[in-house]
């Protein structure tokens, strides 16, 4: 049987970001598929390259054994219905109205809704549950009934591929599953093609046989949920600790670990983060939730990670915009590192201006001070002349200073230098 999506090589972006990085998958005809992965895994991104909305910058797309670009829109539209995160309509339509518009794919031009067709807006409408909500102008519900209509307007069109992205999200746990029990009934028995992008890894894991993990814009795991589900993979992917366990049916149950510790005020830690580009804006907001003091620097005044500690109340060491670090700065922020028990240094690329930030870790390690290096690709972040920075971060994890990869195994590191919480009995 010729699939319902052939993917080969996709890469796709914004702005020259590639999002999605040659991306291959495949999607029988028939199948009901999840697709996971935290915000900015490149979900709705995929989403939109299967739609045309988006066109990929290298590889092929192929919907029903044909190529993409050779279906016209107006054929897409007969074969593919998107359900996206939020519906917004031109005009004010009825939700009756707007549903009907699933149907002008079926009709030729200038032709009206025919008996066939409203019985099939009536049916769309009741599976729904906004039979009520038909006279409701759209733009006057609430969010979890204008997701309703908009999944109505989708079975309307009748496709052979529905892509839905959150398509939950607004709704209460009544009607989510009654929703997603609707779509399962409609891949069972219209043998319809699901793609559906979600955060609640739970809901995907009952009602979907095949779970697609995303990170980065590249699959990291593709199978059932109990080979795709498991906590080392999803620490890795999420930056968190989850437990997974089976529910009464055996189906793979994911839960959070234990809540986060917040360190009570007289037992925070100083922690001085040396980063830049947006290498360390995620770090720095963790460690302010949980309750440390940080500091940072030397950064360039109007780089993403100084707008990101300026918003955190962070204390910074700053140089003047596309300029190299000067003495003032650098002393500046050698007197925010002295302070601190502990130097991260994040996944910042060195060149000659920013290099002499490394002068900073070094000391903090030869003082004694705990120093976590992230690791992740060392010899390519090294854009100096002499290629200086690389030997230097190496001769550091050589003299003890702690490797990191994920936000958890800092977290470790520094949960390992506070006193044990006191007894619950």
């Amino acid at each position: 049987m010729t699939p319902a999506i052939e993917l080969q090589g996709v890469t796709a972006g914004y702005r020259r970001q590639d999002v999605l990085h040659e991306l291959s998958l495949t999607v029988g005809a028939g199948e009901w598929v999840a697709l996971l992965g935290p915000n900015g895994a490149g979900k709705s991104t995929l989403l939109r390259v299967l739609t045309g909305l988006h066109p990929a910058t290298a590889g092929s797309v192929r919907l029903f054994g044909r190529d993409l670009c050779d279906i016209r829109p107006a054929e897409r539209a007969r074969l593919v219905a998107v359900v996206p995160q939020e519906l917004v309509t031109p005009m004010a339509y009825t939700v009756e109205e707007l549903v009907t518009l699933g149907r002008l794919t079926a009709l030729s031009r200038w032709a009206r809704p025919a008996a066939a067709d409203l019985r099939i807006v009536e049916r769309a409408l009741a599976y729904t549950d906004t039979l009520e909500l038909r006279d409701r102008p759209y733009d006057e519900l609430s969010g979890g009934e204008k997701q309703r209509a908009a999944i109505a307007l989708a079975l309307a069109q009748e496709p052979q591929l529905i892509l839905l992205d959150e398509p939950t999200a607004h709704l209460d746990i009544n009607h989510r599953l009654e929703i997603l029990q609707l779509i399962e009934r409609l891949n069972v028995e219209r043998k319809l093609t699901v793609l559906l992008a979600s955060h609640d890894l739970n809901l995907a894991a009952e009602f979907c046989g095949r779970l697609l993990l995303l990170d980065h814009g590249q699959i990291v795991a593709d199978g059932t949920p109990a080979a795709v589900l498991r906590e080392d993979r999803l620490r890795e992917v999420y930056h968190c600790d989850l437990l997974v366990r089976p529910d009464a049916a055996g189906t793979p149950a994911v839960v959070p670990d234990r809540k986060p510790r917040l360190i009570p005020p007289e037992q925070a830690l100083r922690i001085h983060v040396i980063c830049g580009g947006g290498s360390g804006a995620e770090l720095l907001r963790h460690l302010r939730l949980a309750g440390h003091h940080v500091t940072c620097g030397v950064l360039n005044a109007g780089d993403s990670d100084a707008r990101a500690a300026g918003a955190l109340d962070a204390e910074l060491a700053l140089e003047q915009p596309f300029s190299p670090i000067g003495a003032a700065a650098l002393d500046r922020a050698r007197q925010l590192a002295t302070r601190a028990a502990v130097v991260v240094l994040c996944d910042v690329p060195f060149g000659p201006g920013n290099l002499v930030n490394l002068a900073l870790a070094e000391e903090a390690l030869a003082r004694g001070a705990q120093v976590l290096v992230n690791s992740h690709q060392l010899d390519r972040r090294d854009f100096t002349l002499g290629r200086e920075a690389l030997p230097r971060l190496q001769q550091m994890l050589a003299r003890g200073a702690q490797p990191w990869l994920r936000l958890d195994e800092v977290h470790a590191r520094l949960a390992a230098l506070l006193p044990p919480p006191p007894s619950q009995g």
